[in-house]
C-alpha cells in the first residue's frame, strides 16, 4: 500500500517535523506499539506521526545508508502489525503503512493519524500479564502519560477538528480527480502511481480526505478544502477579495478582485498575482562607498507567509471570506492581510506583540498537506519567519492585530521606509535641462542633507507626499541628489539622507 508522502523527504524530516517521526532499526513490536499509541493520542495536537521500521537513528537522526528489513519478514511483520493494531490497543486504530525499497534496503513506513476516540492505551508488554498503559509523546520521547496528561486526553477527545470531520452534504463526485493527481505528482508520493489504477474511493481513503463505510464513503472537509471542485460551495469563507485602493484611507477603489477554488491554488494564484503586480526590487547607490543597497518594498518571503497563514489558520466554519487590502498611495503604503476569526485561545493581542507566539492549530489535515506541497514552514514558525524576512529587508516591523472578542486577525505589512516610487508622467515639470518649481524647492531643502521622512514634514504644506517620492527619484536619477544610509543605535536600524550634488547646486544656481 503506497501513501501519500514522499519517503525521501519524510526520512531527511523535510516537509514533516522531526519530533513526528520515530526510526527503528528493526521489527521491535511492543516498542512500535507504544509510538503508534502515543501517535493516536496526540497530546500536542500536531496531527499524529511517522514510524520508519529498518532505518537506524542517532540523536534523532536517520543513519544513512538503511539497516534495512530481510524482504521475507516483511508480510509476517505486518500481518503482525495489524494483529497488534486491533487486539493490543484500546481502542483499536488502523495505521496506513507502505513497504517500499529506499536506498537498496527495505523498510517500512507507519502513517499514524490523530485518533477519534482518545485516549488510547496499548498492551505494555506480551503476553496475560501485560497492562494496558495510555501512552503520550512529547517532543521525540514516547512515556506514560501523567494523570494530569490522562486528564487532558480525555478533554481532547471532545475536540473533533472541523478539518477533520465528514462532510454529510458532500459526495466522493464533489472531489476533483486531476487535482489530487497533480498533488501527487508534485509531492513526489509513490501513491501517485497507484492512482490511476485503484477504484476513485479507495484513493481518497488511502489520502485520508473521506471516510465511512464501503457503501457510503463521504470526503472530510480538508479533502473538499484542497480537492474539491467548487469549495466555497460548502465553505462560504473559502474565498479571497483582494482591493487595491487609490487613496490612503481606503474610501476610493482602484480595482478589485476575487480568489477562490482548492486552498493550496488559491495560494499560488495570489502569490502569482503579487509577483507580477505588486513586489518591485530597487538598489540605491551608497554616496562615498563602493556599494548599493537593494530591497523589495515588500519581501516576497514575508508576505507569502502572511498569504498561507490567513488560509491555513482561518476557520472555515465561518462564512466570511478573507480580506487582502493594498494601500499604494500616501505616506502609510501598505498591505492588509485579514482573515476570520481571530487566534485561537490563548493568544490574544499581548500574546501577538512577543518575539515567539506559541502555535495553535485549528486546521491539522489541511496544515500537513500544504507542507508537503512546501506552502508553509514547519509547525509554528510563521510569525518568526515574517519578522526575520521584514527585518532582513530593511523593512519596519510587522504588525499583528486581533480585537478583544478575536473576531479577526489581521497582518499589516509597510512599505519599505526607503522605498521611493518610479515617476509618473504627472509630475508639473518643464523642459528638460530645466527644473519645475517643485523639483527647486526640494533642491533647497536638500542642500544640508535630509531624510525623506523630514522632507514630506518640511514640504506637506507645498507638495503631497507621493509627488515628493516622484521628484526624488527623477532628481536621483538626473545625479541631481546623493544619497547615504547611516546606521544609527550600533547599527540596529538605519536612515538613508539625501544630498544636493555639485551638478544639483549648478543647476539650483541656473534657475535663479
Amino acid at each position: 500500500m503506497a501513501l501519500p508522502i514522499n519517503i525521501e523527504e519524510l526520512v531527511n524530516a523535510k516537509t514533516i517535523e522531526s519530533s513526528r517521526i520515530e526510526f527503528k532499526k528493526g521489527w521491535n513490536p511492543y516498542n512500535i506499539l507504544r509510538t503508534v499509541c502515543a501517535f493516536s493520542n496526540d497530546i500536542d495536537e500536531i496531527g499524529g506521526g511517522y514510524i520508519i521500521v529498518g532505518i537506524e537513528e542517532n540523536d534523532g537522526q536517520p543513519i544513512l545508508p538503511p539497516f534495512g528489513l530481510e524482504q521475507k519478514t516483511l508480510d509476517t511483520i505486518q500481518q503482525e502489525f495489524f494483529k497488534l493494531c486491533q487486539n493490543d490497543i484500546k481502542e483499536s486504530v488502523f495505521p496506513q503503512i507502505e513497504i517500499t525499497e529506499f536506498q537498496g534496503k527495505w523498510i517500512i513506513v507507519i502513517w499514524v493519524t490523530t485518533g477519534d476516540e482518545r485516549p488510547y492505551s496499548a498492551s505494555n508488554s506480551p503476553g496475560k500479564s501485560s497492562q494496558k498503559v495510555v501512552y503520550v509523546r512529547h517532543g521525540s520521547v514516547t512515556k506514560e502519560a501523567s494523570r494530569q496528561q490522562n486528564k487532558q486526553l480525555q478533554e481532547l477527545a471532545n475536540i473533533n477538528y472541523y478539518d477533520s470531520r465528514i462532510n454529510q452534504k458532500a459526495s466522493i463526485s464533489d472531489l476533483d480527480l486531476s487535482t489530487i493527481q497533480s498533488y501527487l505528482q508534485e509531492t513526489g508520493a509513490s501513491l501517485f502511481e497507484e492512482s490511476t489504477k485503484i477504484p476513485f474511493p479507495e484513493l481518497c481513503v488511502k489520502m485520508g480526505i473521506a471516510k465511512g463505510p464501503l457503501e457510503n464513503i463521504k470526503p472530510i472537509n480538508a479533502g473538499l478544502l484542497l480537492f474539491g471542485k467548487e469549495p466555497d460551495k460548502f465553505f462560504p469563507g473559502c474565498k479571497t477579495n483582494l482591493v487595491v485602493f487609490k487613496d490612503e484611507d481606503g474610501s476610493e477603489i482602484d480595482y478589485s478582485l476575487e480568489f477562490k477554488g482548492p486552498v493550496q491554488l488559491q495560494i499560488r494564484e495570489i502569490l502569482n498575482f503579487f509577483k507580477s503586480n505588486i513586489i518591485k526590487k530597487q538598489t540605491t547607490k551608497i554616496a562615498f562607498e563602493a556599494e548599493a543597497d537593494t530591497y523589495d518594498n515588500y519581501p516576497f518571503q514575508a508576505l507569502e507567509e502572511v498569504i498561507v497563514n490567513s488560509l491555513y489558520h482561518r476557520s472555515f466554519e465561518d462564512p466570511e471570506p478573507n480580506q487582502i487590502r493594498i494601500f499604494n498611495v500616501g505616506e502609510r503604503r501598505r498591505i492588509e492581510v485579514s482573515s476570520f476569526p481571530g487566534p485561537l485561545a490563548p493568544i490574544d493581542q499581548d500574546t501577538l506583540l512577543q518575539e515567539r507566539v506559541p502555535p495553535k492549530n485549528r486546521n491539522i489535515k489541511l496544515g500537513d498537506s500544504l507542507k508537503y506541497l512546501k506552502l508553509t514552514e514547519k509547525f509554528g514558525s510563521g510569525i518568526p519567519t515574517i519578522r526575520k524576512a521584514m527585518r532582513q529587508n530593511g523593512s519596519l516591523e510587522p504588525q499583528f492585530i486581533t480585537d478583544k472578542d478575536k473576531t479577526h486577525f489581521m497582518a499589516v505589512l509597510n512599505i519599505h521606509p526607503d522605498w521611493i516610487d518610479e515617476p509618473q508622467n504627472t509630475l508639473d515639470e518643464t523642459a528638460k535641462g530645466s527644473l519645475s518649481n517643485k523639483e527647486q524647492l526640494i533642491l533647497e531643502k536638500l542642500t544640508n542633507g535630509i531624510s525623506i521622512k523630514d522632507l514630506k514634514k518640511l514640504l506637506k504644506k507645498e507638495i503631497s507626499n507621493s509627488e515628493i517620492n516622484q521628484i526624488v527619484f527623477k532628481l536621483k536619477e538626473e545625479k541631481y541628489i546623493s544619497e547615504k544610509k547611516i546606521s544609527l543605535f550600533f547599527g540596529l536600524y538605519s536612515v538613508t539622507i539625501y544630498n544636493i550634488t555639485p551638478k544639483g547646486e549648478n543647476m539650483l544656481k541656473g534657475s535663479f
